[in-house]
């Protein structure tokens, strides 16, 4: 059985466990913590949890949450499968959505491999093996570099950098939250930040079939962000 049937067997399984009200938000299975934590193949924990959690209490729903690959999100957001997708960028997925105020504060850097040559711009990329999430758009860099963009692509932000540190490559693509995070948990990590080239306040991406009114997902966040919430969970993963 290939990955892709098992997952989309799992996205049944848990699509028949959702009921009439619930809000079913996706849980994106190539990110790491502090944005999600998977325990037994669930969505267990992480800022993803915590957002979507707090959006269906606000909206008086249970949040019910879907894993999904990189390639699994256009069909099960843009068919209403799925309501929403938090921690996203319109340039990331293709499909045409609702999005909501800006709420996760993060930025794309450049990684290396301690004891490489330093990055002092995405320029000193040109040509040099660069471990990257599969599925992944890498929009500024691409610009920059275009053909000499050279990817080395992995499942999983866990195993890009798995690439890196086990030496396969030298630099890696990573989000600042995440790095922060896995230098705090894994003081002993060999890598080096070598240069932030993209900051962002990522959204969440609501279906246009979702049976959930945009205009209350979106008044949920904006309270969220108005009395603190949004704060209080990103505090809990710095």
């Amino acid at each position: 059985m290939t990955r892709l049937v098992f997952s989309a067997l799992l996205l049944g399984c848990a699509a028949a466990r959702a009921q009439a009200g619930d809000l079913v938000m996706l849980a994106p299975v190539d990110q790491a913590m502090p944005i999600v934590r998977f325990q037994d193949g669930r969505l267990a924990g992480g800022i993803v949890k915590d957002v979507g959690d707090a959006i269906a209490q606000r909206l008086g729903r249970r949040a019910v949450y879907l894993n999904a690959e990189v390639p699994e999100v256009k069909p099960m957001l843009s068919s209403g499968r799925a309501d929403a997708m938090c921690y996203v960028l319109p340039s990331w997925i293709d499909g045409d959505y609702y999005w909501s105020s800006p709420l996760i504060p993060d930025a794309e850097m450049v990684v290396a491999r301690t004891g490489s040559a330093p990055v002092h711009s995405l320029r000193d990329l040109r040509d040099r093996p660069v471990s990257t999430v599969a599925g992944y758009r890498y929009q500024r860099v691409e610009q920059v570099l275009g053909v000499h963009f050279i990817r080395t692509d992995a499942e999983s932000i866990e195993k890009a950098l798995q690439q890196l540190t086990d030496g396969q490559v030298q630099y890696s693509i990573v989000a600042e939250n995440l790095l922060a995070y896995m230098q705090r948990n894994h003081p002993d990590l060999k890598v080096r930040p070598d240069l932030v080239f993209s900051a962002f306040k990522a959204q969440c991406a609501m279906s246009r079939k979702s049976q959930v009114p945009f205009t209350e997902f979106n008044r949920a966040i904006d309270a969220m962000l108005s009395d603190g919430t949004v704060d209080q969970i990103l505090a809990r993963y710095r």
